[in-house]
Parts: C-alpha cells; sequence; structure tokens
C-alpha cells in the first residue's frame, strides 16, 4: 500500500572513522545516482561532511513514482 511514497534516506558513518565516512559517502553517491537515473528528485535536508571527502552523516528526501517500492528493501 505504501510503494507509491516518497522517502527520506538516512546514512550515518560507523566506526571507522575516515575510511568510514567515505564508504558513507560512495553509499549517498550511489543512491543519488540511481535516483536521479529514475527521475527522481533528491534533496538534502541535512549533511555533515569530513572536509575530504568523506561524509559523516546525512538525511535526503527522494520524491517520485514508486520510490518506496523500490527502496524498501535497502
Amino acid at each position: 500500500p505504501n510503494d507509491e511514497k516518497s522517502i527520506f534516506i538516512e546514512i550515518r558513518a560507523g566506526t571507522g572513522g575516515e575510511e568510514a565516512a567515505l564508504f558513507a559517502a560512495n553509499l549517498f553517491r550511489m543512491y543519488t545516482h540511481f535516483a536521479e537515473k529514475n527521475g527522481w528528485k533528491v534533496e538534502i535536508m541535512n549533511i555533515n561532511d569530513t572536509g575530504i571527502g568523506g561524509i559523516k552523516e546525512v538525511v535526503a528526501s527522494i520524491e517520485g513514482k514508486n520510490v518506496y517500492k523500490k527502496f524498501k528493501f535497502e
């Protein structure tokens, strides 16, 4: 019943310092490209980066048709 809804995603780097922050940045970049490829709108609500390419935390909304359907198992 929720398949057509939009979502919020939260990605936080785990323990591991800069390597974990770089992984979080790569993960967010992957989700962003996937969303753009599907024609969905990505809006960053909050981001806390490391200054050298990593992300400590990011919160974003992804809006569009069937976004929840594609992301519900992520």
